[in-house]
């Protein structure tokens, strides 16, 4: 029993160690991402935190089978390394005693996973798509990009600041085109800001220093107007998610629903539940090795059939979809596969016997 407890110890250790680099790259690269929607101007400043913070739990389906996956590997790799498991070995613990006590582990993360699949990562796609949704319809100047031709909401015209002060609500060097009935209108202002009225909410840029030219491209009927100040109407939509994505689904209407995109979907979040238990009985073979093997070694052999998985899963997940396999076939057959592999490679370590053996003696 203290020997189980110092081997998950080991590996709980590790998996958070990983787990924390792995989440911490894959943040990097998501806000990455999201500042570069901010740049466009697809995406306001003041909802980067809000999509951030909700893509965690989205980001940790992927992280967690992975994280336990290379902390068994790297864990019991370096005890083996340092001789601490030969001294486990010569007490008459074998590779069964520690696969079910790497198992125990490996079943409270799938459990934890489970929860995170089913139920906290299609919530939280669902408000990624809600609050990209409300940015698009939002006008804000958090919105506007400097330097850059915009598209103005409902697409009533073109906008386009030279510079941006968000601080200050400012805008600078500031060019609208807007399509009125009887012609164009053109207007160029030297500075500008936006505005909401307090009775009814109804928001405004108000140019400033300015001019307006309306008229029709080719003709000689147009009017120039100087003005000190002018208003135009910021246009707000209505919030709306045109289509909804798979993975934004609560479960329970994937199980409900009997549609090949729903049940490819719904053994995808159950796959990444069982991952972790099948990743655990690949982990503990592959974990072996010795003080003249090369230390990571074992690790890219690791990563690569990790790799293989997850593609297979893919593409699985697809033939589903587009109905070229059966359900009952879907993507299990690709953890049969791995589960087998893993057998294999049991028997391969200490044979089948032997293997028994030692596990049952150590209990």
């Amino acid at each position: 029993m203290i020997i189980a407890r110092y081997l998950v110890k080991e590996v709980f250790l590790t998996f958070l160690a990983v787990a924390l680099v792995l989440l911490l790259i894959a943040l990097s690269a998501q806000l990455v991402g999201l500042f570069d929607d901010v740049a466009r101007g697809s995406l306001q400043v003041d909802m980067v935190l809000q999509i951030f913070g909700v893509r965690i739990l989205s980001l940790l389906v992927f992280i967690l089978p992975l994280a336990l996956y290379l902390a068994i590997i790297l864990a019991l790799g370096r005890l083996y390394r340092d001789s601490e498991m030969a001294a486990i070995n010569a007490c008459g613990i074998g590779t069964g005693y520690i696969l079910r006590a790497v198992l125990g582990l490996a079943l409270v993360v799938a459990v934890l996973q489970g929860v995170l699949s089913l139920q906290l990562s299609p919530w939280a796609e669902h408000q990624v798509q809600r609050l990209t949704a409300v940015a698009q319809a939002r006008g804000d100047i958090q919105g506007i990009s400097p330097g850059r031709f915009q598209e103005m909401s409902e697409g009533s015209g073109v906008l386009y600041v030279e510079e941006v002060n968000r601080e200050q609500n400012r805008m600078h060097n500031v060019f609208v085109q807007q399509q009125r009935e009887g012609g164009q209108s053109i207007i160029r202002a030297r500075s500008g800001h936006q505005m909401t009225e307090e009775e009814n909410g109804d928001r405004f840029m108000v140019l400033e220093s300015g001019y307006r030219y309306e008229g029709e491209p080719g003709q000689d009927d147009y009017t120039v107007v100087e003005f000190e100040k002018h208003g135009i109407r910021i246009q707000e939509k209505e919030p709306e998610i045109t289509s909804r994505k798979h993975k934004a689904i609560p479960t329970i209407e994937l199980w409900k629903e009997d549609k090949r995109g729903y049940t490819a979907e719904l053994q995808w979040r159950i796959s990444s539940a069982l991952m972790c238990l099948i990743l655990a009985f690949v982990a503990v073979p592959l974990s072996v090795t010795s003080h003249r093997q090369n230390r990571y070694g074992k690790l890219a052999i690791a990563i690569v059939l990790y790799m293989v998985l997850t593609n297979l899963l893919t593409v699985s997940r697809n033939w589903l979809s587009d109905e070229k396999i059966s359900p009952w076939v879907g993507l299990w057959w690709v953890h049969g596969a791995v589960l087998l592999l893993a057998v294999i490679l049991l028997l391969r370590q200490s044979g089948i016997r032997h293997w028994w053996h030692k596990g049952a003696t150590s209990r």
